[in-house]
């Protein structure tokens, strides 16, 4: 406690030496300190406190938004009936890896085949009447010519010729739809993947739009997360964003954003953002949860520090600056910051040197000395 007070009356007789002696500007802090009697307290101002520095320069601060999604899979179809029929055969089982293009469900294709061949049947009835129609329109031309028949008759017999072309496209276009209605008996898979699930059983019977399976292509995956109107515009421009799914633990993952919203989603009012994730060890099912870490794209550099160089005192951020081998306590504006670097708003120019480490042993004014970072 002596200790202390001796100190303040030393600070009060060089503070007031200072004002006697430093009239003309010629007194420094250590000489006022040292006509008070101080030699303890000027030893300590003259003393260099060794410090390391850092430029302020401009640079990109990058910021993260975590939010939370889902994954789904990439694909996904449930694939149903499009004709009535029997089962007959179930050519896939749950978890099986199908191809496009695969059976997966065969219908009893008895009746749909008879109704291709009727069908066929009549296709070829028409043609063979629209063949007899041509062949009597160019006789009457003849008999025309010659002005053996009238003109109404000769218009009978072009009429004859129309109704047959329009005969001939109905039973065309009747054989058409038997031939897909037989194709449709045999169901198969609409892209690559894996039968997640299978809804039909041998024997059961079917009428269209009734599911048959569900098929998912886990090849890669989507996440959908939600951000508020202003992460969704700091966000164009952003390619990948690192993520972590809660159930396969701390594990950081990368995506590609694929996508961002123009139009908020009405029942949460966030924009929908859309990253693709390649999931070669099919590690990831559907329904997970994810938290996804945004990184927004920076729109302009501005003056940065690192963080270690600024400080709250008296509610106001401060930095020291060195000028001349002396550290200048200095109040500045902070913006954003990421952990590494800050934003300088106010109170620093590019290139000025701030303190990163020993700043807490630094008063204003100190002597420093600077280490190099080896």
């Amino acid at each position: 406690m002596a200790d202390r007070h001796s100190t303040a009356r030393l600070l009060g007789a060089a503070v007031f030496m200072l004002v006697l002696c430093g009239c003309d500007g010629s007194a420094t802090l250590e000489e006022a300190a040292e006509a008070a009697g101080g030699d303890q307290l000027a030893s300590a101002l003259s003393t260099a406190v060794r410090v390391k520095v850092a430029q302020a320069i401009f640079a990109d601060v990058q910021q993260q938004a975590a939010v939370s999604g889902m994954a789904e899979a990439f694909r996904k179809s449930t694939v149903a009936a499009e004709v009535s029929g029997r089962v007959i055969s179930r050519l896939v089982e749950p978890g099986d890896q199908v191809t496009k293009g695969q059976k997966l469900i065969l219908l009893d294709s008895e009746r749909a085949g008879i109704a291709k061949s009727e069908a066929e049947a009549r296709a070829q009835s028409a043609e063979v009447n629209l063949a007899e129609a041509r062949s009597e329109l160019k006789r009457g031309e003849n008999l025309y010519a010659r002005e053996f028949i009238s003109e109404g008759t000769l218009d009978s017999l072009r009429f004859a010729v129309q109704r047959g072309i329009s005969e001939l496209a109905a039973a065309n276009a009747s054989l058409a739809a038997a031939s897909r209605a037989l194709k449709d008996t045999t169901i198969r898979a609409p892209f690559d993947g894996s039968a997640e699930l299978v809804h039909v059983q041998e024997g059961d019977y079917l009428n269209p739009g009734l599911p048959i399976a569900t098929i998912a292509d886990f090849s890669s995956i989507r996440i959908r997360a939600g951000v508020t109107a202003r992460e969704a515009t700091l966000l164009a421009g952003t390619a990948t964003a690192s993520l972590t799914l809660e159930a396969l633990g701390a594990q950081s993952l990368t995506g590609r954003v694929h996508s961002v919203a123009r139009i908020a989603d009405p029942n949460t009012g966030t924009y929908t953002v859309e990253i693709w994730l390649d999931d070669d060890r099919q590690l990831v099912r559907e329904g997970m949860l994810a938290t996804v870490y945004l990184p927004y794209a920076s729109q302009e550099q501005h003056l940065t520090v690192p963080m270690s160089a600024v400080f709250r005192r008296n509610g106001t951020m401060h930095t020291f600056v060195v000028t001349d081998d002396r550290a200048e306590l200095r109040p500045v504006r902070t913006g954003r910051s990421d952990a590494i670097q800050v934003e300088v708003l106010e109170g620093l120019a590019e290139g000025e040197a701030v303190v990163t480490e020993g700043q807490f042993a630094l008063r204003d004014g100190a002597m420093v000395r600077i280490e190099r970072r080896g």
